[in-house]
């Protein structure tokens, strides 16, 4: 049974090898190696902006949330009293005269 698990075993280490080799034969990112300078530092920058771009949308929520939550916090802290009228003892209102 060794013997014939060996054709396997080999294929599949072949077709390792060959997927392992695939990216350094294909060179996978034509444009970020080869070229002029200029268009590597437009790849580069490119790279930095989109990297920071979903930190400042993150820290754009964070701050947006916290600017409007310190207002709906305040008006939860604040009396309630002021907003209600007092309130009428029984029989002393116009129905109870």
């Amino acid at each position: 049974m060794t013997r014939r698990r060996a054709p396997a075993r080999l294929l599949a280490v072949s077709i390792a090898a060959l997927l392992a080799a695939l990216p350094s034969l294909a060179q996978a990112c034509a444009a970020c190696g080869v070229g002029n300078g200029r268009n590597k530092a437009a790849f580069f920058i490119t790279t930095i902006f989109l990297s920071l771009l979903p930190l400042g949308i993150i820290g754009a929520l964070v701050f947006w949330l916290a600017r409007n939550a310190r207002g709906f916090i305040a008006s939860e802290f604040r009396e309630s009293d002021e907003d209600v009228p007092p309130a009428v003892a029984p029989g002393t209102g116009p129905a109870g005269s």
